[in-house]
């Protein structure tokens, strides 16, 4: 798809009726409200893509964010769940391993080890070597799905 499509700034009045209440304190005149909101367009034909369903996003960055997500390519999803099944599966197998990773993170958020160390996939994949373990996937998505829980 690439650039065929943009955010669209538009303003949407809201018209609230007068409130008229028992005593005259209680009167309120009616009155509108204008919000700036946006909404995914296609530049080829100007065809509005996606509007939250008639509401809009409040920003730019919102409304490209959810259509890039209402049209991201499925296929890689089931990939990807299947990464992380599999992962999860391993930390199963190498539980003494998980152990380790949960010991070493507290420590470090303990504050224990200097302060400038952190719990990050260069750690995991020291941990790894220590265990002489060298898994079908990289540090980083071991560490992404330890955090996941």
């Amino acid at each position: 798809m690439g650039s065929t499509f943009k955010a669209i700034e538009y303003d949407v009045v809201t018209h609230h009726e007068a409130v008229t209440g028992k005593d005259p304190w209680d009167n309120e005149p009616a009155y509108d409200t204008k919000e700036r909101r946006f909404c995914i367009v296609s530049t080829e034909t100007g065809e509005v893509l996606d509007n939250a369903q008639g509401y809009g996003y409040k920003t730019a960055q919102k409304a490209y964010a959810a259509y890039a997500y209402k049209t991201r390519d499925k296929s890689q999803d089931k990939a990807k769940q299947q990464k992380y099944k599999h992962i999860k599966q391993w930390m199963k197998e190498h539980k003494s391993f998980v152990k380790a990773m949960d010991e070493v993170a507290f420590e470090i958020a303990k504050g224990s080890w200097a302060p400038d160390d952190k719990f990050d996939a260069k750690q995991v994949k020291e941990l790894l070597k220590q265990f002489e373990l060298e898994p079908d996937f990289t540090a980083s998505e071991l560490l992404r799905v330890w955090r996941k829980g």
